[in-house]
């Protein structure tokens, strides 16, 4: 983040060098500029502009956002002895801004603090200050939302770097991974919490079945790569019986519903196949792969429509896959639908006009019709003043297109 911005309405003054004061046991150096905050809309000081509040108000931004400043220190020193118990102070100010939504203002002070003393606490605030901004967020700007997540990631592992192993600091970084759904992440990070917390930390035994949690669901996991594994390796009743044990457990996995759909249907049992496939769409996810296989079945027992509707489906999710592209094309040639057979094989040619499918159907194609194709044709926008009776040659032209098929 460019920060100079940030510093935008400071100005400097210096002090007569025969000036001497202290605050407390805090001296003032006379040869060290003092950074002055502008009232807003003003781009010069006036004498009546030159308060401590306004002196450490600039200091506080120098703080916040110019940490490499060659005067840091003197700075920080400064503000810490302005008044008593400085950074409690910006805290709560922090809090408060944050509560009134002024967000610019809070990440500042919340810097602020973290910069005067930093400490565990301190790096939580900010990381947390972080979090609420991608909460809010998420609705509104996904680029915004997974900023400002990783800014709190950033800030939890900083303090971290600097705090090694405290506790407070990997149980927040333990719950950002869960939060994250970084499961793996997520336990290794909760599990060295538990090896430093103290034992009378109350947060011990909620981070324990958070953890028992994690460990049955990476089980689980674990257990439905095997059963993939096994399908595909040909052991469908293995495969089968792995997903029924993970399936009780976990009823609402819709990967678990297609996968045992792929089993069945590769078992030719198509009925029970398309169940599942269709309770993988009940539960939300919506894939080609599941409208191909649903096609599949279809095709299978008899529902060549229904088996042309799912593969349309299908390639409305996924324009650019061969397989389906073929799959569709094929089933148009069966039909002698040979303009739409010819739309979608001249789609998977600009694909990949050497997969040796394509090249099949497209013989296949011209031994039945008798046409002859060239090299393929390439989709273009233009733009064209057309006359009426142009357009109408237009618009049989383009009878080809997906859109002027119901099915």
């Amino acid at each position: 983040m460019d920060n100079n911005n940030k510093l935008d309405g400071i100005v400097f003054i210096n002090l007569p060098k025969s000036f001497v004061k202290q605050i407390g046991d805090f001296k003032l150096n006379p040869t060290i500029p003092l950074p002055i905050q502008l009232p807003e809309g003003k781009t010069s000081v006036d004498k009546d502009d030159i308060t401590i509040e306004r002196i450490v108000a600039g200091m506080i931004k120098i703080v916040a956002w110019d940490p490499s400043n060659s005067n840091f220190d003197y700075y920080r020193d400064f503000v810490l002895a302005s008044q008593e118990d400085t950074v409690n102070q910006l805290n709560i100010a922090a809090i408060a801004k944050e509560k009134a939504e002024d967000y610019e203002f809070s990440e500042e002070l919340f810097i602020a603090v973290n910069n005067l003393a930093p400490q565990p606490a301190s790096f939580i605030n900010l990381a947390t200050h972080y979090s609420s901004l991608a909460a809010k967020k998420k609705d509104e700007s996904l680029t915004e939302y997974d900023y400002f997540q990783q800014k709190a990631f950033e800030t939890l592992n900083s303090g971290l770097s600097m705090f090694n192993n405290n506790s407070d600091l990997l149980c927040e970084i333990g719950y950002f991974h869960v939060y994250q759904n970084n499961i793996e992440a997520a336990r290794d990070t909760l599990e060295q919490y538990l090896e430093v917390a103290e034992d009378s930390d109350d947060r011990i035994k909620q981070v324990k079945n958070i953890l028992k949690d994690i460990n049955e669901k990476i089980a689980d996991d674990a257990k439905l790569l095997e059963a993939y594994d096994q399908i595909n390796l040909y052991n469908e009743d293995k495969a089968i019986e792995l997903l029924n044990e993970f399936l009780s457990e976990n009823p609402d996995v819709w990967n678990a519903h297609f996968f045992k759909g792929w089993a069945l249907r590769r078992q030719e049992k198509f009925e029970q196949a398309k169940e599942c496939f269709l309770k993988a769409l009940k539960l939300g996810e919506c894939n080609s792969e599941i409208y191909n296989e649903l096609a599949i079945c279809a095709l299978e027992e008899g529902q060549r429509e229904l088996a042309l509707f799912y593969l349309d489906t299908a390639i409305d999710l996924e324009p650019d896959s061969i397989t389906l592209l073929t799959n569709y094309a094929l089933l148009n040639l069966e039909d002698k639908n040979y303009d739409k057979a010819r739309y979608l094989l001249e789609k998977a040619r600009n694909i990949d006009e050497n997969d040796p499918l394509v090249v099949h159907l497209i013989k296949k194609y011209c031994d039945e019709t008798g046409d002859v194709l060239s090299k393929p044709i390439k989709e273009e926008v233009v733009e064209n003043v057309e006359t009426e009776e142009e357009h109408d040659h237009e618009h049989e032209h383009n009878d080809n297109d997906f859109s002027d098929y119901d099915m």
